[in-house]
């Protein structure tokens, strides 16, 4: 198999593992009815109160502590990311 074979085969799947993730954590936001406390409003950027993607997760981790969402800690970080990708942009350093 060529490198350029594997390399494309790889990227797909890797592709197809981050949209999987994605989905499921809008599904646990959706689940864990955060939008009853939230609007759409809160995370334009003229309310945004957080700085970088560590506050970020650092307020979806309050959240799911506050409202006893029963999430892992990946699953914590999978929905700050989605929230990242959808509203914030910050450049997620691990």
């Amino acid at each position: 198999m060529s490198n350029k074979l594997l390399i494309s085969m790889l990227l797909i799947l890797l592709t197809t593992t981050l949209s999987a993730d994605q989905e499921e954590a809008q599904e646990m936001f959706k689940e864990a009815d955060c939008m009853s406390c939230h609007n759409d409003e809160d995370f334009q950027p003229k309310m945004r109160t957080k700085k970088n993607f560590k506050e970020l997760h650092d307020s979806v981790q309050a959240c799911q502590q506050a409202n006893d969402a029963e999430w892992f800690d990946d699953e914590t970080k999978d929905v700050a990311k989605y929230l990242n990708k959808k509203y914030y942009k910050f450049e997620e350093k691990e």
